[in-house]
């Protein structure tokens, strides 16, 4: 009986635990609002997740109509960024997306979890949105999630989507978009954290990732100043 019980649970839980969208309940309607908008212009933009395919990202996406709309408005936003950015039309719209389908397809595929796979894409998605269209779809993260990262014989570097971090051995920490800015870094927990000085010279918490392997090797402890 206990056995039984067991099992209803995990068969209750396995398809509510992927239920939910990459930006929450109350932007379904928004994102219907953006796709019915955005189609009368858009329409020949397919989704970058199409469910005719078996792959890595479609099977992580498909089986959630809300993730589907999610990365439906992604397809067309990377089209409408550009095009209103460079005022200059895309040639085809059926093939603009494939290098960015190829990229998240990989991303996926490369994680062994399900749930740390599900978090980097909708990281990504998020990050993109925000980029692609702002306003409504402003996101700031409060932990940022590590891309990809590679170990090589000064730490590791990270790329983190929209900037690269080399973190060192001795704990010192580079972020490319801020290079002139002194950084270090330090292991918390099962994340690690880029601290920047304020105006006291203090150094304080700036930017919280999630754990990676590669960084989670290297052991640069908290300073105590």
């Amino acid at each position: 009986m206990k056995n039984y019980i067991y099992l209803l649970l995990v068969f209750i839980y396995i398809p509510y635990a992927y239920s939910e969208s990459c930006l929450g309940e109350k932007y379904n309607e928004v994102i219907t609002e953006y796709l019915s908008i955005m189609n009368e212009s858009y329409s020949r933009v397919k989704n970058i997740s199409d469910c005719q395919v078996n792959s890595s990202l479609n099977n992580l996406v498909c089986s959630n109509d809300k993730l589907k709309n999610e990365m439906h408005l992604l397809s067309i936003g990377e089209i409408y960024a550009y095009e209103n950015a460079t005022h200059t039309p895309v040639a085809d719209y059926t093939t603009y997306n494939n290098n960015l389908k190829n990229w998240l397809n990989n991303l996926v595929k490369t994680e062994k979890n399900r749930e740390v796979a599900l978090r980097k894409l909708c990281y990504v998605i998020k990050t993109k949105l925000s980029d692609d269209f702002g306003g409504d779809f402003y996101y700031e993260p409060k932990i940022y999630e590590v891309i990809s990262s590679k170990i090589n014989q000064n730490g590791v570097v990270v790329d983190a989507l929209n900037t690269v971090i080399y973190l060192g051995k001795s704990c010192d920490a580079v972020v490319l978009s801020y290079k002139d800015i002194k950084s270090i870094w330090y292991n918390d927990g099962d994340q690690f954290v880029i601290a920047q000085p304020d105006k006291d010279g203090k150094f304080e918490e700036k930017y919280r990732f999630n754990h990676d392997d590669n960084v989670a090797q290297l052991n640069c402890q908290k300073p105590t100043n």
